[in-house]
């Protein structure tokens, strides 16, 4: 299984950018929160998208596990580092293929979390967890680079992940964390429909909000730089976050 080499897992590079998959970033897949969304079962977002100059409806679901409930920023956290790590392997190799390997301390060591926490340890196992259980159904949201197309069926982010110290398919115990990173997310990688996010700024930001407007504001604005503007619905940006809307009164309209 192909590792990236610590010395490039390293963030001591100045030019630290993880490129993630363009689709799943802008979906809202991620909900800003510093404690774990149990309580809500679904979570729907609408877009409007521009097809062949006509304007189409989709949406996307997104069902969450029992246990772990939405993903939140803390998971956003461990996906970029994790695809630090896939851009190092990219670059590498030129292509990715299952099983992605990584040991916990290279993950936290990117989080510039301490590796001598065993609750730091046991937040990347429930991470994988989280976003092995999390179902996304996509009504023309999910984009299948490969095929060029929107699509409509239900995907997982990860197809399967181990964990160190439990069994791997083979039967043998795992010495490290694999991820199987589900064939839309594989092929779109390998198709280079990727958004590179400067990881060590990204890290820098505390609020959770705003870390997760950071790759959203990238994918918009970069969409609109043609017309050097870009407008969202504040109602479906709550929707997005998880925030909560009041509908202003005709007075605040004026």
């Amino acid at each position: 299984v192909p590792t990236a080499s610590p010395a490039k897992a390293d963030e001591s590079d100045a030019a630290a950018f993880a490129k993630v998959d363009k689709s799943l970033i802008s979906l809202g897949f991620f909900t800003p929160s510093s404690r774990r969304i149990k309580n809500q079962k679904i979570k729907s977002i609408r877009f409007t998208r521009t097809d062949a100059g006509k304007k189409v409806e989709a949406s996307v679901e997104f069902h969450p596990s029992p246990v772990y409930g939405l993903p939140i920023t803390a998971d956003q956290d461990k996906f970029l580092a994790l695809h630090h790590i896939i851009t190092n392997l990219l670059r590498e190799n030129g292509t990715i293929t299952n099983p992605i390997r990584f040991t916990s301390a290279d993950m936290l060591r990117l989080l510039d979390k301490k590796r001598q926490s065993g609750k730091n340890y046991q937040e990347i196992a429930e991470w994988l967890a989280c976003m092995t259980t999390t179902s996304i159904i996509s009504k023309g949201v999910v984009y299948k680079a490969g095929e060029k197309r929107f699509a409509q069926d239900v995907f997982h982010v990860f197809e399967r992940a181990t964990s160190v110290g439990k069994e791997m398919p083979d039967g043998k115990i795992a010495d490290a964390n694999y991820v199987w990173l589900s064939q839309w997310q594989l092929e779109n990688i390998n198709e280079k429909y990727l958004l590179p996010i400067d990881v060590i700024t990204y890290r820098k930001v505390k609020n959770h909000i705003a870390k997760a407007l950071i790759p959203l504001l990238q994918v918009w604005l970069f969409a609109s730089q043609r017309a050097r503007r870009y407008e969202k619905r504040y109602d479906e940006l709550c929707e997005m976050l998880c925030l909560l809307y009041t509908s202003p009164s005709p007075r605040d309209r004026t």
